[in-house]
């Protein structure tokens, strides 16, 4: 297997044993590189709503998890553990060097914060955007309709089982402060397939998310779904730009 392999507009890389891609985008900018996280089962075209934009003035990393796009898939887990470990091993192949502001989107938000927990250090600032909360599965689908219930369970097929998932949220529960570390939380207000009461009680979460910093913002996107990035594009990239300049000013201090 090679170590580097060419592969269109991006890269492979060897992480020990399997080769993960990925694309660097707007290497000339300075400051900290965004980090982007999809959701679940998604690939890195996940963030091409934004990536041109965003890349005119930030260095900017997306990649495929293990499995997923035009990464390989071993016998390894498909739990946030491994998928922190693994997207960690490829940064630093990659030679794309901390500090980090990390994006995740659903369920890569767990992965996000997994990281920031483990390797404070490496992260200047964190997005999460929509992002899935540890105890989403115990409090939301008992809201839900039946319908949305059952497809909510019958999801986890195409990129770790609901064991892993519940894995993934059990290995995030004790991570509970990033401290002062800027945060910016971003929730979508319109998702249908919600009931009243379950949208309500994902807000609590949103919330909740939002309080796992002292230097945060909670910004509720009205006319935005689950996927924020797809629905209302200029308005992540404002965030985005935001957060960067948060990061700026607290290194300047």
């Amino acid at each position: 297997m090679s170590e580097f392999i060419e592969n269109e507009a991006g890269k492979k890389l060897d992480i020990g044993g399997i080769e993960l891609y990925y694309e660097l985008l707007g290497e000339h900018h300075e400051g900290p590189t965004l980090v982007f996280d999809s959701g679940y089962g998604a690939t890195l075209e996940n963030w091409n709503s934004i990536k041109d934009e965003v890349s005119k003035f930030s260095r900017m990393f997306i990649y495929d998890r293990a499995g997923i796009g035009k990464s390989e898939l071993d016998d390894r887990p498909r739990h946030s553990r491994q998928n922190v470990d693994n997207l960690r091993i490829l940064l630093n192949k990659a030679g794309v060097k901390p500090p980090y502001v990390l994006v995740g989107h659903s369920l890569g938000g767990i992965n996000v914060r997994l990281f920031a927990s483990t390797y404070p250090e490496e992260v200047a600032g964190i997005v999460l955007l929509d992002s899935s909360h540890e105890d989403q599965n115990k409090i939301l689908p008992p809201l839900f309709t039946k319908e949305v219930q059952e497809a909510y369970y019958n999801q986890f097929t195409i990129e770790g089982s609901l064991d892993e998932i519940e894995e993934s949220f059990e290995q995030v529960r004790t991570s509970k402060s990033f401290g002062n570390t800027p945060l910016i939380v971003v929730t979508g207000g319109l998702q249908p397939f919600h009931t009243k009461e379950s949208m309500a009680a994902w807000m609590r979460l949103q919330e909740e998310l939002a309080n796992l910093s002292t230097n945060n913002q909670h910004i509720i996107v009205e006319d935005a779904g689950h996927v924020i990035h797809f629905d209302k594009p200029d308005v992540v990239i404002g965030i985005l730009r935001d957060i960067l300049s948060i990061v700026v000013k607290n290194e300047n201090r």
